[in-house]
């Protein structure tokens, strides 16, 4: 084993007896090698040539989960006064943080470990980390899957069984169950409990109506938000307070009133100080304190007979409170938080975003505080531009609020398709303090407003921390490259780690391909090349209006995108960013360029399914674009006053809290600022820093001349890859070309000419 691993037999003895410090990535060789040989420690002959620690690791998944501290305080209480130290080590819920902690223990010859895992899936890990090394061990809450060990959890399938139980028999039917992970036993146990309530009754079970949170209020918060107004319930089972108080800021939002309109029972930790419970809201009692507490007894009887002890199971039982049967409401304001109103309504036409239909959700709660009511329309983004002309230019206005894309703004007012609104701005009334800077600055032309910024954000780079931060991995690149592996600083630096992690270029990478690159529609394809132009010093047309595509500048960054599509899935042409998305997501690809309003999306999924951990940082060449979307005022409305009401209620610190939950990237800055939601949504502080290297995609324009559309000269720019990857013709001859082309569309619309610049 010592030769496998590479180092010496006294440095195994001391890695495990926990003699003397062994450096983390020698021990980390030592454990592999052990996993590899399926080598067994011998316990009795280990507890002969060492001395007891009398340490106990502990490993829990959370330290803001009031439940996980009183289950700590109860084995400080129980383990403390009887000589033990304890060391404490927190996982975040990432897989390979657990396992490291748990090494570190075994590393310091721990007398025992108590776990609250995040892989109960990894029964391989365990065996050979844990059991192998005959380390006494006792598991809370979650059993590892298939295997025999000490396991004390609550019995939290009889719980939520004697909750919906009772809820039938009270008469309610949409019975709504918010819980954690399947994956977990303590969750799996409830959906069993609530499943089997609905069989007792031969009622039919409503699978729809089980939600699946990873277990934070703000999560709650989303999914609850995403699911309640388009299928109600009469009463919700919550399996921890934390996705309770979720649930809870939704039915707010919504305006319904617990147990009023919608009666609200959770999973909850024993307590005398009732008064921190929520009014109306039930609440079972779990004494967390003496499940710790009695992990600590468990251990204990463990650590004095190690070799042959006989491993146990032992369910604990809340107390369920008293569950009185609340008349089912089933009115329309109950339901969907919205209020009957002789008001003039708003409406509004949006792109079909996930962020729009977030914005939907939200304004449920304008309008219960306003009795504005809001209309909404959805189309695709190649549809809007259009959509927005042709209501303009209607003798009778449909809409009122426009939604458009940053790139269009100077064509929109040029054609007198949007409301100059700086008064507004300007004004008091409107805190344009409380958004960012830069966003705001999307909304200006020359030196007037044409709407508030309602998505804001900006490209950032999504890399896998874990296997950046893998000892082998790195000391393979670093052989290869003679260079650390880091997050790249540059398009070279990402291009050399792309084909690192491409198996075609290195057989043993754990990738299939180092990156991906969506260009399905111009819109996708023209910020990956647009980038990378800007970060060469390369540009389309300089300060005069004459055209410079074809330059030195751009067939060097022409070159680098031909260089990372060796590194892709499949042609640019044929792939869009959900699929960049998923090729990341799914663990397929190893780095990708996007925008941050997928960063959730793809949090969420590698959570959920344990394949890793997510890095963020800002892009290769800190060129990133600036992306983002706003609301403009049909130039013909009659409602502006109400639509100034709606663009404050949009940009205050409370509303932009929620929209950055829902996967929102607002423009106010409070969510940025917020330390509890960095710590959930770790890309924030990324895109802020973003703002500051952030480029606009705009279009030539100077007063007095016609604005080219946007979409004209990205098409020529996207034809320059088309030209070099479907013609076989060289970068030189492609650009070339794309001079050609884009020097007689900027003269059909009178350019250039030597006069006043403005961009």
């Amino acid at each position: 084993m010592a030769k496998d691993a590479g180092v010496s037999i006294a440095t195994v003895s001391c890695c495990l007896s926990g003699s003397r410090y062994v450096k983390p990535e020698t021990r980390t060789k030592i454990m592999d090698s052990i996993e590899k040989l399926k080598y067994i420690p011998n316990a009795s002959a280990r507890d002969l040539r060492s001395t007891s620690t009398n340490r106990i690791g502990v490993v829990l998944t959370d330290i803001d989960n009031i439940y996980h501290t009183e289950i700590f305080k109860g084995i400080s209480a129980s383990l403390q006064r009887k000589g033990y130290t304890i060391n404490v080590a927190f996982s975040n819920s990432l897989p390979d943080i657990e396992r490291k902690k748990i090494e570190d223990f075994i590393s310091q010859n721990v007398s025992g470990l108590i776990l609250i895992t995040c892989q109960p899936q990894n029964t391989d890990f365990f065996v050979n980390r844990i059991r192998n090394f005959g380390i006494p061990t006792v598991f809370l809450e979650r059993r590892p899957d298939n295997l025999d060990v000490n396991f004390l959890g609550f019995d939290n399938y009889r719980t939520v069984y004697s909750i919906t139980k009772t809820l039938l028999e009270n008469g309610n039917r949409q019975i709504a169950l918010f819980t954690g992970n399947p994956a977990f036993s303590s969750e799996s146990d409830c959906i069993r409990g609530y499943e089997d309530a609905f069989r007792h009754f031969n009622l039919p079970l409503d699978s729809a109506l089980v939600y699946e949170t990873n277990m934070s209020k703000e999560d709650a918060f989303k999914v609850s938000m995403s699911n309640l107004c388009g299928q109600p319930a009469d009463a919700i089972v919550a399996t921890s307070e934390n996705i309770a108080f979720g649930v809870l800021e939704t039915l707010h939002v919504l305006g319904q009133k617990v147990p009023e309109d919608v009666q609200l029972i959770t999973l909850s930790e024993e307590s005398w100080n009732s008064s921190t419970k929520y009014p109306g809201m039930l609440h079972t009692s779990r004494t967390a304190f003496t499940l710790g507490k009695k992990a600590a007894e468990l251990l204990e009887e463990n650590i004095k007979n190690p070799a042959l002890f006989e491993k146990k199971t032992c369910l604990l039982t809340d107390q369920v409170p008293k569950i009185t049967a609340v008349p089912p409401v089933h009115t329309a304001s109950a339901q969907t938080g919205s209020i009957s109103s002789d008001k003039e309504g708003l409406r509004i036409l949006m792109v079909d975003l996930a962020t729009s239909h977030s914005t939907k959700l939200l304004s449920t709660s304008f309008t219960r505080e306003t009795g504005i009511p809001i209309e909404f329309e959805f189309v695709r983004q190649s549809e809007l531009l259009k959509r927005i002309s042709q209501d303009v230019d209607r003798s009778e206005n449909y809409f009122d609020i426009y939604m458009y894309d940053i790139p269009w703004l100077d064509y929109l007012v040029q054609n007198g398709l949007l409301l100059d609104i700086t008064d507004f701005v300007q004004s008091d009334s409107f805190h344009s303090e409380n958004v960012f800077e830069e966003n705001l600055e999307n909304c200006r032309h020359g030196q007037s407003y044409y709407g508030i910024p309602i998505i804001g954000g900006a490209q950032i780079m999504f890399y896998r921390q874990d296997l950046f931060e893998n000892r082998d991995i790195a000391k393979a690149f670093k052989k290869q490259y003679q260079i650390s592996l880091r997050p790249p600083k540059t398009w070279t630096e990402f291009n050399g780690i792309a084909q690192f992690f491409t198996r075609k270029y290195n057989p043993d990478s754990p990738t299939e391909f180092g990156t991906s690159l969506a260009g399905s529609m111009d819109e996708e394809l023209a910020p990956e090349l647009l980038i990378r132009l800007w970060s060469n010093g390369g540009k389309i047309w300089d300060k005069h209006f004459n055209v410079c595509l074809d330059t030195p500048e751009n067939a060097k960054a022409f070159r680098s995108i031909l260089d990372t599509l060796k590194y892709t899935p499949g042609s640019p042409f044929e792939t869009d960013i959900q699929q960049t998305v998923s090729d990341f997501a799914s663990g397929k690809t190893a780095m990708l360029v996007t925008y941050t309003e997928y960063a959730s999306e793809i949090s969420s999924y590698i959570h959920k399914n344990t394949i890793g951990r997510v890095g963020y940082r800002t892009l290769p060449g800190n060129s990133p674009a600036s992306i983002g979307w706003n609301f403009g005022l049909n130039p013909f409305t009659t409602r502006t006053d109400a639509a100034f009401r709606y663009f404050q209620w949009l940009c205050r610190p409370k509303t932009s809290y929620y929209m950055t939950i829902l996967n929102g990237q607002s423009p106010v800055i409070a969510p940025y600022h917020s330390h509890e939601l960095i710590k959930l949504y770790p890309w924030l502080e990324y895109t802020e820093e973003s703002f500051r290297y952030t480029r606009k995609r705009s279009m030539p324009y100077r007063s007095k001349s016609l604005c080219i559309p946007q979409n004209k000269i990205e098409r020529i720019l996207c034809s320059v890859l088309k030209d070099i990857l479907q013609n076989n013709h060289s970068v030189e001859q492609a650009l070339a070309s794309a001079q050609t082309e884009m020097e007689l569309l900027f003269k059909s619309y009178g350019y250039p000419k030597p006069l006043h610049f403005i961009k």
